[in-house]
């Protein structure tokens, strides 16, 4: 007579096989009854900070894990907000929130030791996404990971030139610094404006910025963005363009950005689809208009930084701007020109996959994501010109902004993954 053997025991029996146990808890519970194309459907609607876990219960769950991100990959990179905050004795804290924008969620990042955490940090805006950093006269030490909650690692010397506000990026294997240099520390021949590329035997002096910049030499006038080719330079307040290859040592075309709209009085610049770059302004709206600030995208060639021809601005929606820009009721109108022209200001960073806008100087208000089209901004089957932009989308402020509105701000974007999850929730993956 043969043994009845029950579809319970046949999975009990392949989990103790693979070494995992029932009475380990719940993981090992879940574990036991989703497996298959059932675990993988359902993983696939995990929000990112929970895969981390998840990929911890079983190398099944791990495959499992995998294969949901194969079949259905996160493209949009990840908000990061860094705070530097004032703390009680005087000393600085930092701490930072990261923003999944297939969860819609926030997730606190947890601070590295205090004695690891630099006293000032910056940023480097990266091709493969943006890491914060600390430069000094010691050298010059990046974040190992996209949300920082490792501890910098000091890689390289600093520049030959001190900077206090340089524009710092990381393009392929090279670390590019522009402009911000003190002009007090400057040695005679040495220009604020100078730069400088780390490609791994030291610091190399390059011919400095264009004249068209060189007045607003450093991070806070000027929006920047790295390719894995170049780094691209736009003047906040003017629109003046340029970019620099880090490989051949020299500048591209400088050109003025103002006739794509002449109203426009902030910009910033991202990376785009292809070759293309995405070019954001913003301007204030007419006095019967909804909001008060109107933002709009455009997309420009990457090597001559003309708009395309072919390609349509994209405005965003005037419920968004209107939460990024708010209107003050106490504002008298006959000064309300003169007030908003004097805040207006634009933070844009992102990627290939899309983005995020925020208002630089205000920015506890939100931000709003942004989405690209694929195909350079044209739709599939179609010569005709759409936006570059296919969806706009408001996040809320980060709670850990909200915690410290005095504290100092640097957001970053970048993709995530599994790995830096895992680190930032104190997680390893199976052995």
């Amino acid at each position: 007579m043969g043994a009845i053997v029950r579809a319970h025991d046949l999975k009990h029996r392949r989990h103790e096989d693979n070494g995992y146990d029932a009475t380990d808890g719940a993981p090992s519970l879940a574990a036991e009854y989703l497996y298959g194309d059932v675990l993988e459907a359902v993983v696939e609607h995990v929000p990112a900070p929970d895969l981390a876990a998840a990929a911890r219960v079983s190398r099944e769950w791990l495959r499992a894990v995998r294969a949901a991100l194969r079949r259905r990959p996160r493209r949009l990179p990840w908000l990061v907000v860094h705070i530097q905050a004032r703390g009680g004795g005087g000393g600085a804290r930092r701490c930072a929130a990261a923003y999944d924008p297939c969860a819609g969620a926030w997730l606190a990042v947890p601070s590295p030791p205090r004695h690891a955490t630099p006293s000032h940090v910056r940023l480097v805006r990266g091709s493969r996404g943006d890491r914060v950093c600390a430069l000094s006269l010691s050298g010059l030490a990046v974040a190992a990971d996209p949300l920082g909650a490792a501890p910098c690692v000091a890689a390289i010397d600093a520049p030959a030139v001190w900077r206090v506000d340089p524009v710092l990026a990381a393009v392929g294997d090279r670390v590019v610094a522009l402009g911000g240099a003190s002009r007090l520390a400057l040695a005679d021949g040495e220009d604020a404006a100078a730069v400088e590329v780390h490609d791994g035997g030291g610091w190399t002096a390059c011919e400095p910025m264009p004249d068209a910049l060189s007045d607003s030499a450093s991070a806070t006038w000027l929006s920047a963005a790295a390719t894995d080719q170049r780094v691209y330079l736009v003047e906040r307040a003017t629109g003046w363009a340029s970019w620099f290859d880090p490989a051949s040592r020299r500048w591209g075309p400088t050109r003025h950005l103002g006739p794509a709209d002449p109203a426009v009085t902030a910009w910033g610049v991202a990376p785009g689809a292809g070759e293309r770059l995405v070019l954001f302004g913003a301007k204030r709206a007419d006095k019967e208009a909804e909001c008060t600030v109107v933002v709009q995208a455009w997309e420009v060639d990457g090597d001559t930084l003309e708009p395309i021809p072919s390609a349509s601005s994209d405005a965003m929606p005037g419920e968004l701007s209107e939460r990024l820009f708010p209107r003050d009721d106490t504002d008298d109108e006959e000064e309300l020109d003169d007030i908003d022209l004097e805040r207006l200001s634009i933070g844009v960073c992102g990627n290939a996959a899309g983005g995020y806008v925020y208002n630089a100087a205000e920015p506890s208000n939100g931000a709003v994501l942004y989405e690209l089209r694929g195909e350079g901004g044209k739709a599939k089957g179609s010569a005709a010109a759409v936006a570059a932009v296919a969806r706009w989308e408001w996040v809320p402020c980060a709670p850990a902004l909200q915690a410290e509105p005095l504290g100092r701000v640097i957001l970053a974007c970048s993709p995530v993954g599994l790995d830096d999850l895992a680190l930032a929730v104190g997680s390893r993956g199976p052995r």
